[in-house]
């Protein structure tokens, strides 16, 4: 004879069961998704991740500072990092005409302050600007202007390699005697035309060997000749100046030469490059200083 066998559960008692065991998979499936979490953390931790993940490397640009005020005394020179207020950078006692070597700096903004010589360092600066620093470029920062209408400028530069036997030549134009200025070589070659005040022009490029200029602004007093020598491979930039006469004048600097100065090669050289090229790291550059 069959015997039946009745159930202890009631039917209103296997959904709750169903919840339960719902419950139970959900927990076993977020400890593994933790598990497997935790190991690729430190799968990347020990092989050092794939290179997608890598953190980009931080770029470096070039700053250099020039004072072109022609009745500012010698100021010293401070950059400070927006980040941290960090000094990378002093001058001390930078005259009329000097310009400084270039340096290499990390990218990023920073605060350019020229503080007078004689001034104690808490004293206010006679002009700030701020500054960007940008991967692989150079730029010139410069102080011009009469004392009581000091200005600053950012100048891109460029460094490019000149093709063979080329020089390439720009000008800034910080003359306060002249609103314009003009300068071209004795064969008529123009290097910069009508070069407003406190501007520069585009680079020009000549023959390599020594030329003459001339120099035209829009009086007398601002009609000068320079004879200048230009190196195969070289950038360089003409800084039109007061002189002592009231009249104008030009300091030559080089930008960069193929084998004694600082960029050397150009913008190319920074980052990695130079990584594989260490003859090619910067080296410091004298002041050039206006003639008497």
């Amino acid at each position: 004879m069959a015997t039946l066998i009745h159930s202890s559960r009631s039917p209103q008692s296997a959904p709750r069961d169903e919840a339960k065991r719902l419950v139970r998979l959900q927990r076993v499936a977020i400890v593994l998704a933790l598990f497997v979490a935790a190991a690729l953390a430190l799968g990347s931790a020990l092989f050092g991740g794939s290179s997608a993940d890598a953190a980009p490397a931080a770029g470096k640009g070039w700053v250099r500072v020039g004072h072109l005020s022609p009745d500012t005394k010698a100021v010293d020179v401070r950059l400070t990092a927006f980040a941290g207020g960090q000094t990378v950078y002093e001058l001390d006692g930078v005259k009329y005409g000097q310009v400084s070597p270039y340096k290499q700096l990390p990218t990023g903004r920073y605060t350019v302050a020229m503080t007078a010589s004689d001034a104690p360092k808490s004293a206010k600066p006679v002009i700030s600007a701020s500054i960007t620093v940008a991967t692989d470029k150079p730029i010139t920062v410069v102080a011009y202007g009469t004392n009581d209408d000091l200005q600053t400028n950012v100048f891109q530069d460029d460094l490019t390699k000149p093709a063979a036997d080329k020089a390439r030549v720009r000008l800034v134009q910080a003359a306060t005697v002249s609103k314009t200025v003009s300068v071209a070589t004795s064969t008529g070659t123009a290097i910069a035309e009508d070069a407003a005040f406190g501007s520069a022009s585009g680079y020009a490029s000549v023959g390599a060997g020594t030329w003459k200029l001339d120099l035209d602004g829009r009086d007398k007093k601002a009609e000068a000749t320079k004879t200048l020598k230009l190196a195969s491979g070289s950038i360089n930039t003409l800084f039109v100046l007061d002189n002592a006469s009231n009249g104008i004048t030009i300091v030559p600097v080089v930008d960069s030469a193929a084998t004694t100065t600082t960029p050397k090669g150009g913008v190319q050289t920074g980052g990695g490059y130079e990584a594989t090229h260490p003859e090619l790291i910067p080296t410091a550059l004298p002041f050039e200083a206006v003639a008497p």
